[in-house]
């Protein structure tokens, strides 16, 4: 394995105009690098913000395009009617709020009465624009309903992906979730955090075994940063459980525990490590740029862009 000094100075001497020509393609961006499926969540990209008149797919895709993210991980806040006062990702809040109550119940029937051509006509544009959708992000929150679960997975089969990012969704939502991941053959794929010390968040190894025992088509979404802010090892749960992978959420970060981010390549986390793995074993993990850190003079579609780039360069090694 490389030093990441030895891992920098290689890189650096890679072009990247090569490597972004080489992966344009026709009216879109190809999904895979080194038989490496890369790319981008949504999120990443900045909050879409369309024309009068103009479909936020069509905004997103553009976004996409320009980010070179051939392979796509596309959130779900953009297509929905807002809530007010909700909690992180998804979640209820600490205190609710008539308000809150009033909203929710809103996208409730939304999701649950709502026409589903809206994703497939999502999925069309995707497809026509020569990107990959694989994956869409959905926090099943502890307020969800049975037909509110079931309605969300409706959706996701009508978007034509086989898997979703749970987001902030907890541990005692998997014994709910299992059935309807089993009946539409879609895979929750478990978005780890960093609380480690609380049972009920999907944060350390102990809470992750216990997802993945409850139903195989259960996954795991290694965020690295977050899983190394609780002070876990993401590579070392990489080689051991890679076979349980579904994707990676790519970021870096300057320490172990807590520590703030940084550019790729230039933090503590051996990324350039399970890009190697991935295409040196054939691991069928995607590796998707969830972006937290934004250089100095760069807009978030730009530094999106230069950190696949940056994934393109490790390949190349």
């Amino acid at each position: 394995m490389y030093s990441r000094r030895e891992w920098g100075k290689a890189l650096a001497g890679l072009s990247l105009t090569a490597l972004t020509a080489s992966r344009l393609r026709g009216g879109g961006v190809d999904a895979a690098y080194k038989g490496v499926r890369i790319g981008a969540i949504t999120g990443s990209l900045g909050q879409p913000a369309p024309s009068p008149g103009q479909d936020v797919t069509d905004l997103i895709i553009q976004q996409c395009l320009a980010a070179k993210a051939g392979t796509v991980e596309l959130v779900n806040t953009p297509f929905e009617p807002r809530v007010t006062g909700g909690g992180i990702g998804g979640q209820a809040p600490a205190t609710v709020t008539p308000e809150y109550e009033k909203s929710r119940d809103e996208l409730r029937q939304w999701r649950i009465h709502g026409p589903l051509d809206r994703f497939k006509e999502i999925r069309r544009k995707f497809d026509a624009a020569g990107l990959n959708l694989f994956s869409f992000v959905m926090t099943v929150g502890d307020d969800f309903t049975e037909s509110e679960i079931e309605a969300v997975f409706k959706q996701m089969q009508a978007l034509g992906v086989d898997r979703f990012c749970t987001n902030q969704s907890r541990v005692s939502a998997g014994p709910r979730i299992a059935p309807y991941a089993e009946k539409y053959r879609i895979m929750p794929t478990w978005h780890t955090h960093a609380l480690v010390n609380d049972p009920n968040e999907v944060a350390s190894p102990e809470s992750l075994a216990r997802l993945l025992a409850m139903s195989k088509y259960f996954m795991v979404n290694l965020d690295l940063g977050h899983y190394a802010d609780g002070g876990n090892d993401p590579t070392a749960y990489f080689t051991l459980h890679h076979d349980r992978i579904s994707h990676v959420h790519v970021k870096d970060v300057q320490s172990i525990g807590g520590g703030p981010a940084a550019e790729l390549g230039e933090g503590v986390l051996r990324i350039y490590d399970m890009l190697r793995m991935a295409r040196d074993k054939h691991y069928p993990i995607v590796f998707i740029v969830e972006r937290t850190y934004l250089a100095p003079g760069f807009t978030a579609i730009e530094e999106t862009r230069k950190q696949i780039d940056w994934m393109e360069r490790a390949l190349d090694l």
